[in-house]
């Protein structure tokens, strides 16, 4: 099938992007990447590999020591508020209000981006419903399992329809049937065109979900390329489906 102008737009790009945090570690070095309209992207590395601050600088939570970030075609850099108008954050940790109720969650997060207070409210009752929430929109957040609470905060990132939703491994820690309820979610954002870059270090979560994926290790991309192409390359299907990413790492000599 061939890709219209829309799915060969570029939304992400940088150019020698790097972090060197204080004592001269360098968690992120000279890293070039592009991601197109509407695809999953991921970024698949063991801990400390570079991914989260990766994140953090597409997203303007962290300040890059050098090179260029360009998201929704906002310089992330020089204008990091008008960046924020386009992106949705899912962080590794919860951020939900525990002073609102799950629905109040969605409301106001919708208000804060500038709906109205009914289209915020109509939008909110349709997501509740979308992930699977609905009988919970009274509840409060510490009334939610891990699972619900990871759905919501999902939810909350598309609230404001961002044009790209960023996922800081969205499914650790969770039993494997929340795991999976979230990517049927993902799955189904995906199929509606949103563009979603996420972070893993699940081989199987990568293979499930991405269009692409890079391997990150020590701040670098070692390895990009589609899932299918990524286990042909490796030469071991059961490898990949299992998740010893550590294990390629090191068989590999990376």
């Amino acid at each position: 099938m061939s890709r219209t102008a829309a799915d060969t737009e570029e939304v992400i790009h940088t150019e020698g992007l790097t972090k060197v945090f204080p004592g001269g570690v360098k968690a992120v070095d000279h890293l070039d990447l592009s991601l197109r309209h509407g695809e999953i992207f991921g970024l698949l590395g063991p801990n400390g590999a570079g991914k989260t601050t990766t994140v953090g600088m597409l997203t303007s939570m962290v300040v890059p020591t050098e090179g260029s970030t360009i998201v929704g075609g906002v310089d992330v850099i020089a204008h990091p508020a008008l960046a924020k108008q386009a992106i949705g954050v899912v962080p590794q940790t919860n951020t939900l209000d525990r002073s609102l109720t799950v629905a109040e969650n969605l409301y106001f997060h919708g208000r804060f981006f500038g709906m109205s207070a009914r289209e915020a409210k109509t939008e909110a009752q349709r997501l509740l419903e979308k992930f699977w929430l609905a009988d919970r929109a009274s509840s409060e957040v510490l009334e939610l399992s891990g699972g619900m609470a990871q759905r919501l905060m999902v939810a909350r990132a598309v609230m404001h329809r961002p044009a790209i939703l960023f996922l800081d491994e969205p499914t650790a820690g969770l039993d494997p049937q929340s795991r999976i309820a979230l990517w049927e979610i993902l799955q189904e954002l995906h199929g509606e065109g949103q563009t979603i870059l996420l972070t893993t270090h699940y081989m199987e979560e990568a293979d499930q979900l991405c269009d692409r994926v890079a391997i990150m290790h020590l701040g670098e991309i070692a390895a990009l390329d589609a899932p299918n192409e990524r286990r042909t390359n490796l030469g071991a299907n059961a490898l990949w489906q299992v998740g010893l990413l550590e294990m390629w790492l090191q068989a590999h000599g990376i």
